[in-house]
Parts: structure tokens; sequence; C-alpha cells
């Protein structure tokens, strides 16, 4: 294992308990997954990486396979789980989807364990416009908790504060090898256009667009707050 210093700050984990980190070998959870067990206080606490194979694409079982190898070369504890998509249950195939995976996260966490999952900035952009343009209010336009309750434990995203060009700049960094997944490109998913091509015409207007969008996540997370005891 390479014992290089990692180089991307975190904030606290909300507990001290073992870490599941939901990896599904792309670029974001890798990169998460590397920075924590090549971090002693983590390392010691106990690091899992837990792989939900979704069986919606042709390549689920070599990238299932490619993660199992990642985590032996790595020494990190692996599970992949397989989970059955409900895709006539009318939320749409990426919401079920995200239904499955969660319900495996919360399945296998131990109690008083952390569950941390890759989020960064640009995906907090992305949730914070896609409940704007679907009208949600002060609580939805919070976006993505830093940490809360979950299961048995917690649910973390350590990596919110960080765009994706930090965690791709580790990654070249450190040697890594991740996953692309082509459903990305698939722009009838809204995350997808969001990000593909609603965020980058942003950005041609206004360059730092993604900043003042999670900058209204905090604001409406205080305004939430207010509401709450009014």
């Amino acid at each position: 294992m390479s014992s290089s210093r990692p180089v991307l700050p975190l904030p606290p984990a909300p507990a001290s308990g073992p870490v599941c980190v939901g990896f599904s070998g792309g670029l974001d959870s890798t990169v998460l997954l590397h920075r924590l067990v090549h971090d002693p206080a983590f390392r010691s606490a106990g690091v899992r990486a837990i792989h939900v194979h979704h069986g919606l694409q042709p390549a689920a079982d070599a990238w299932a396979e490619h993660c199992a190898r990642l985590c032996a070369d790595w020494r990190v504890e692996f599970d992949s789980v397989r989970v059955t998509v409900a895709r006539d249950a009318g939320r749409g195939l990426e919401a079920a989807a995200r239904e499955a995976r969660h319900a495996a996260f919360a399945a296998h966490l131990p109690p008083g364990g952390v569950m941390a999952l890759a989020h960064h900035r640009d995906d907090q952009a992305e949730t914070v416009l896609l409940r704007a343009l679907r009208a949600s209010g002060p609580d939805g336009l919070a976006g993505m908790a830093g940490a809360r309750r979950f299961g048995a434990g917690w649910l973390w995203r350590p990596l919110l504060a960080l765009p994706r060009s930090a965690l791709l700049a580790y990654a070249e960094r450190h040697g890594l090898r991740w996953i692309d997944d082509p459903s990305n490109d698939d722009d009838g998913a809204d995350r997808n256009f969001v990000r593909n091509r609603i965020l980058p015409l942003l950005r041609t207007r206004w360059p730092p667009a993604v900043a003042p969008l999670t900058q209204v996540d905090g604001v409406q997370a205080a305004s939430s707050d207010v509401l709450d005891v009014a």
C-alpha cells in the first residue's frame, strides 16, 4: 500500500465507529476510499467498502470484479451486494436505484457505524438546482446534509466542500484507476441533463456558477431552521 500522505481535507466524522464506504468504483468513491484507508485514524477504526450491484448495465459484473480487486490490493474488507431495482415503481429508474442502494447500505451498516458517500460540491450544486426546478420548499433547497442519522448509525458526506476537479487531481496524483459509467452520459436522466447541459451553460455566462448554488444551500438550511422554530 502507498505511504503517500492524504491531500484532501475532510471534516470530522459524526461518530468514531467503523466506516463503510459506498464504493461504485467510479472516480468519486475511489478517491474517498483511497483517502480513508490511507488515513491511520480511519484505518484503525475500520474501513469496509460496500459495492451495490444494481444489475442495470451489461458491465455490472466486471465493475464488481474491478472493485473487489482494488480492495484486495488495498487490503480493505469488501462486500458486493446485489439488489433488485423496481423498474415499474413510478418514481423513475434513477430514484428506484437510489432507494435500493440506500436500503442495502442501511442493512450492512453496523450499530454506531458511519456510511460514507462520495458526493462533492458539484453534486450538491446539481441537487440544489434540480430541487429549485421542482419547486421544493426550504427543506428541499437545503440540499444534501453533510451528516445525518441513518439506519443504525450515521450517513456522512465528507467531500461536499470539494469540487470534482480536486478529486480528479487527487486521483491523478496517486495514479488511481476508476470506472466510467456510460449511463452518466445519458441526458435522459434529469441529473445528467443538469450536469452535462445546464451547469456548463451557466458557467459560460457565470464562470463560478457552482459556488453560489452551494451558498444558496446554506442560506436555505438556515431559513428552514428559522421556520421550524417560528
